[in-house]
């Protein structure tokens, strides 16, 4: 495996990208008109891409040929399948169902403390 990067330029720029990006992660997180599902598809997308240059330059998968789609293609693939198969009960809508209060038993009496 050969590194045909001769400066560390470029490893510089990826990093301040990195840091541009989780700025902007945090930057968005604070947006409330967003939505909620939007609001995550948007994170996902930065957070895949965070971890693409990190893999692609800082693990110097970008210049190994030979191993990159097994290495990245196929568990990438793998990872946004569970991810979207989540998205249903996480993402859209209504996800949660309202709960009962249990009073153990006790007629009239507090619900247990937490």
């Amino acid at each position: 495996m050969s590194d045909p990067v001769k400066s560390t330029r470029l490893y510089w720029i990826v990093f301040v990208s990195l840091i541009v990006l989780t700025a902007l992660t945090v930057g968005q997180s604070q947006i409330h008109g967003l939505g909620h599902t939007l609001n995550r598809i948007i994170g996902l997308a930065i957070a895949i891409t965070k971890g693409s240059l990190v893999v692609l330059f800082f693990m110097h998968l970008k210049y190994e040929k030979r191993y990159f789609y097994p290495v990245i293609i196929f568990p990438l693939i793998l990872v946004l399948i569970i991810i979207f198969a989540n998205f249903p009960d996480t993402a859209f809508g209504d996800h949660t169902t309202p709960g009962e209060e249990i009073h153990g038993g006790q007629e009239g009496g507090a619900a247990p403390s937490h």
